[in-house]
């Protein structure tokens, strides 16, 4: 298998609002994704589910591969037996869906930005970036917020640990290098963060993501 660049696609889940559209492209996700659409009785998160599923096959087709049976991890990170070289991490929010590829681990995380975040970095951040946090303008802070999050949402997603790594084991400071203060896990990970619009995208990542890394993806064409 060809090396594969570190890369974010990107889409709207909102061309899925066509029944029919959605029903078409429902049956060209593999077996696993369809159940886990319709498992859902929300018609807005089947949607984003459905566009996270279809972001990973244009990936795919991409390089030329075929996804075969996917399993999850301990704590729920998916991967690909048929692939072991072939990384992913799925993300959606609001009414975006993203995926991340690489030839190494990777983890993302997208975010539409919303207000009220100050109680939940009070209550869980670490010290260190409830400090950086407070250190900033206050209309600074929401923006500030929501690249905290997305960075460790992605690291979590990264190193397969998920939500069974507390919020304040680690430390994402924006700006500053390196941004990712952690003793968690020995690799050498990296946080890259974007914006899309109103949302907030974080990659983790042990490979440099290429230089135009998102790619957005229309599924109204597909």
């Amino acid at each position: 298998m060809e090396k594969i660049p570190t890369r974010l696609y990107l889409a709207s889940a909102d061309a899925l609002k066509d029944t029919a559209r959605f029903a078409r492209l429902l049956k060209t996700v593999p077996d696993t994704r369809r159940e886990k659409v319709l498992a859902y009785k929300n018609a807005e998160a089947a949607r984003l589910s459905l566009a996270a599923g279809l972001l990973l096959e244009a990936a795919l087709r991409d390089f030329g591969l075929e996804a075969g049976e996917m399993r999850t991890g301990e704590h729920g990170k998916p991967w690909l037996p048929a692939l072991p070289g072939f990384h992913f991490s799925l993300s959606h929010s609001g009414a975006m869906a993203m995926c991340a590829v690489s030839s190494a681990p990777v983890g993302c995380d997208i975010e539409r930005e919303k207000e009220n975040t100050q109680r939940i970095a009070g209550r869980f951040f670490h010290p260190a970036e409830k400090a950086w946090l407070l250190s900033l303008p206050e209309e600074e802070r929401q923006a500030a917020f929501f690249r905290i999050w997305t960075g460790k949402e992605s690291f979590m997603k990264a190193t397969g640990l998920g939500f069974s790594l507390p919020l304040d084991a680690f430390a994402v400071l924006p700006g500053e290098e390196p941004a990712l203060r952690q003793t968690v896990d020995p690799r050498p990970w990296r946080l890259w963060s974007y914006a899309a619009g109103e949302y907030a995208c974080a990659l983790c990542a042990l490979e440099e993501p290429e230089d135009a890394p998102l790619h957005t993806v229309a599924l109204e064409q597909l």
